[in-house]
């Protein structure tokens, strides 16, 4: 679902717009960050609400974390339809700045989304069912069980580039030695 979705939308972008190579990898590089930043606030924000089908379903997740079920509450959606809405409410504003603009970016953004979402899937199958991931990817499972060991804070699920910009923004709890300093 996620690679139709992603495909449909990059050919609308190509064959509606006026697109260029310089244009397609500016929209790569922002579609990559766009993704990541959606991961975590939907994450944060939606699926960690405390309230809401979306939170309810999410806490089964986490509730089934290692038990035998766990496998079926491990994708973003057990519905083709649902990655189907996910596509076209995350293509609608981006579509409608490619209206306005005419910048040839859409199609880059749209292929950065589309990767980005299908590796989350399946970094977040094999960080939960123990499947094989590259040493270097290792750590980010390792990052993501942690969220589910306790709360870190911790939203990204396997690169945390907004957890960390979040991280800058927190306030920091004052220290024993803050306060001998002052």
């Amino acid at each position: 679902a996620a690679a139709l979705s992603g495909s449909v939308l990059i050919w609308i972008s190509i064959q509606c717009f006026p697109h260029s190579i310089t244009g397609i990898l500016a929209g790569f590089v922002a579609g990559f960050f766009y993704a990541n930043g959606f991961e975590y606030c939907l994450h944060r924000f939606l699926l960690h609400a405390g309230r809401g089908i979306f939170c309810q379903q999410h806490m089964v997740h986490h509730t089934t974390l290692n038990s035998p079920e766990a496998a079926r509450y491990v994708n973003f959606s057990s519905n083709p339809w649902g990655v189907v809405a996910l596509f076209s409410a995350n293509a609608a504003p981006f579509l409608f700045l490619q209206w306005i603009f005419r910048n040839g970016w859409t199609a880059g953004v749209f292929a950065s989304f589309t990767i980005y979402y299908i590796a989350f899937e399946e970094i977040h199958w094999r960080s939960h069912m123990g499947g094989w991931l590259p040493k270097w990817l290792r750590a980010a499972a390792r990052h993501h069980l942690l969220h589910h060991a306790r709360d870190t804070g911790r939203f990204n699920v396997f690169l945390p580039i907004f957890d960390w910009l979040a991280g800058w923004f927190q306030p920091r709890a004052r220290t024993s030695n803050d306060e001998a300093g002052k």
